[in-house]
């Protein structure tokens, strides 16, 4: 009995574990094709923004525009709904947009329907608010399920995961989020940091002034920070959504 009590647990701590790298590590392929690198055949990398946007990134834009460089911003749908005209000016400023839920969920705990919901709600209010249709998509915490992919393939959508990460949804102080990436970064790294908080209890404060120490260093590597379609080998990461659509011209919410 205690052997086979050992092997029932044993075959429970592989399929636990199993399932949580298919989901969870972001560089897994194996529930669908998933980019967590780009080209390393150029001194490109990419920096992408998360859980945004929120009234802090317009500071990270102007941050963004002092340095002349462009960035992909992993859009949550209803924090567009909050903040349209930071989304507009995202968009405006030709920075690519991304998907990145709704209501920020953990897709392995939702069902496929609702998983799908997700992606195709913020698809929408991504063209009605900035007028273009996003061709890329981040899951919240990086978690896929064999749903998410079936969803983000019927949307024409691809999945993005990162390569290195600034981890500033901890608490942390803007060097530690610098040297974080800096450590790490190479030709070919797509960066993760983020400009907004999915639970609304934290500003990006210390992302926004780690941002300066991020760019500068990547450059004193050699290294050029270019929009994410070109390490991707991509023309844009996203189109107009639809000929002649005008994006709404909304203000931010106070």
């Amino acid at each position: 009995m205690l052997t086979a009590s050992l092997i029932g647990l044993t075959v429970l701590v592989t399929v636990a574990a199993t399932v949580y790298y298919a989901t969870y590590a972001e560089r897994s392929q194996w529930l669908g094709p998933t980019i967590w690198r780009g080209r390393t055949d150029s001194a490109f990398v990419a920096l992408t923004f998360d859980d945004g946007p929120s009234g802090d990134t317009e500071r990270i834009l102007d941050v963004l525009n002092n340095y002349g460089v462009s960035a992909t911003f992993f859009m949550v749908g209803r924090q567009i709904e909050t903040f349209p005209g930071i989304a507009l000016r995202v968009a405006e400023a030709g920075h690519e947009i991304g998907n990145h839920s709704f209501s920020h969920p953990i897709y392995l705990y939702r069902s496929a329907r609702e998983t799908r919901r997700q992606l195709e709600r913020t698809q929408q209010i991504i063209a009605d608010v900035t007028g273009v249709r996003a061709r890329l998509a981040r899951p919240p915490c990086g978690v896929r399920t064999p749903g998410y992919f079936r969803a983000a393939s019927a949307l024409g959508l691809k999945t993005v995961q990162w390569t290195v990460a600034g981890f500033d949804w901890k608490k942390r102080s803007p060097v530690d989020i610098a040297q974080s990436v800096l450590n790490d970064v190479s030709a070919g790294s797509i960066i993760l940091l983020h400009d907004g908080d999915s639970a609304n209890l934290r500003d990006r404060t210390a992302t926004v002034e780690a941002l300066p120490l991020i760019i500068e260093g990547i450059r004193e590597k050699g290294l050029q920070i270019a929009p994410l379609a070109r390490l991707l080998n991509q023309e844009r990461a996203m189109v107009v959504a639809k000929e002649g659509m005008k994006p709404m011209r909304k203000q931010p919410h106070a």
